[in-house]
């Protein structure tokens, strides 16, 4: 009667061990993943804030061509996951830096050609 037993509780053993060695894969694999989309979500953030910088910096033809670089720069769903927390994050941050580039530009040209970016990209962009 022991030896049933035994194989019961080899068999239970080796599924459980199995299920295990599934499990870490998985949580490895999805590891790795977070990793890469944070290390992209990182990379494009700042990215924003140097085009932030320099049009800061600069005429207002070459802002508003940091302006096109930041709304066209990987749109929403494209490095990131739409919708998911990494990606509503980069979207905040290119929010920000859009609006800080055109309140510059507002006070640069002494225009107002309202919040939407591809205004400004029209009217002082280069040609």
């Amino acid at each position: 009667m022991h030896i049933p037993a035994s194989k019961r509780g080899t068999v239970f053993l080796a599924l459980f061990c199995t299920g295990m060695v599934v499990l870490v894969s998985c949580l490895f694999w999805n590891y790795g993943w977070l990793r890469t989309r944070v290390a992209f979500a990182g990379e494009q953030t700042q990215l924003f804030e140097e085009m932030r910088l320099r049009a800061l910096q600069t005429t207002p033809s070459e802002a508003a061509g940091c302006l096109q670089y930041v709304v066209s720069y990987y749109p929403s769903g494209t490095k990131q996951e739409a919708g998911s927390s990494l990606d509503r994050m980069v979207e905040r941050e290119r929010q920000r830096v859009v609006s800080d580039i055109i309140d510059y530009l507002r006070a640069k040209t002494g225009e107002d050609l309202g919040k939407e970016p591809h205004v400004w990209i029209d009217k002082h962009g280069r040609k």
